[in-house]
């Protein structure tokens, strides 16, 4: 298929997915669009981000009740953003080579890393995470490819700062939020301010302060509220600590490991549903697993790397 064609089809699923819900005939050929070649779902999501960066000129359409001058404007619209994308197109390597200023930043297992851009907005990087941060004149982008990130945003109304992780944008402005990739979801945080969250085939919901959205590919995004103890607890990991309070000991271990490269290994499924609660540094795997035997009645084994919990008296 040419880009041409890519960029047209592109425009006409932005427009019918900003009319309203799909029918599932529709639900069906746009799925079978976005499983046709892999760049189209990426296709579709900056292309959906470009429509909002002409919402600006939409009064010249909003001042009338006219259905057919709704449609002109919305076709208008069309056109003008395959235009767009076609100029990106043409353009190539070399547009984006002296309009970009791209950055690639990695941490390793059991680091924490923050690190300023060039607009004073910061990324704390949690474990095992990558980020590439790419700014140009009308906004700054940032592609979360693993892990986790905490995003601080400087405000700056000319230039929106977008997101994306695994099929889902976040736009902000000036505010603080999470995104964090696991378990094939995408779990999107909001601290501070307002963020607009769209999955490729949803229209944007927005996300408030002291709200969670959780996405998946087989499910809408779901926004729920929550307290700012439990989302401080949850990223502890900021200050190079993970904080429990009454997760079951399996779920504890399962972030612990994130930050280790010695797993801890629980086979008693009783004894990995038991609660935890405590505050224990990122990285010290062993350290934890004693403090949980401790208090849970429990031993450790170490074979090798791998670090053993078993209940006392188990394995004798």
């Amino acid at each position: 298929m040419t880009a041409t064609r890519t960029n047209e089809d592109v425009a006409r699923w932005v427009v019918r997915l900003e009319a309203g819900p799909l029918s599932p005939g529709e639900q069906r050929e746009l799925d079978s669009w976005l499983d046709a070649a892999p760049h189209h779902r990426g296709a579709l999501i900056r292309a959906r981000a470009a429509w909002g960066d002409l919402d600006r000129i939409g009064a010249l359409a909003g001042g009338s009740s006219s259905d057919f001058a709704r449609y002109s404007f919305a076709s208008s619209r069309r056109y003008l953003l395959a235009a767009s994308l076609a100029a990106l197109t043409l353009g190539g390597v070399s547009y984006f080579a002296y309009t970009l200023t791209r950055e690639v930043y990695d941490t390793g297992i059991g680091e924490v890393r923050r690190v300023t851009l060039t607009d004073g907005s910061s990324i704390v990087l949690n474990s095992a995470t990558r980020a590439i941060v790419r700014f140009r004149d009308t906004e700054r982008e940032v592609r979360l490819a693993r892990g986790e990130a905490l995003f601080e945003v400087r405000e700056d109304k000319a230039r929106p700062f977008i997101v994306s992780a695994d099929g889902l944008t976040v736009r902000a402005v000036g505010t603080a939020f999470a995104v964090r990739i696991a378990d094939e979801r995408v779990a999107v945080t909001v601290t501070e301010g307002v963020v607009e969250v769209a999955a490729a085939v949803e229209r944007p919901r927005r996300v408030a302060a002291n709200h969670r959205a959780i996405v998946t590919s087989a499910a809408p995004v779901a926004i729920e509220p929550i307290a700012p103890a439990i989302a401080n607890r949850q990223l502890a990991w900021r200050d190079g600590m993970v904080a429990f309070d009454g997760e079951l000991l399996g779920d504890a271990i399962a972030e612990i490991n994130r930050h280790s490269r010695r797993p801890i290994v629980i086979e008693d499924p009783a004894l990995g549903a038991m609660p935890i609660v405590g505050i224990f540094r990122v990285g010290d795997a062993e350290g934890f697993a004693k403090a949980a035997a401790a208090a849970l009645d429990a031993e450790v084994q170490t074979d090798g790397d791998i670090i053993r919990l078993t209940r006392v008296g188990e394995n004798r």
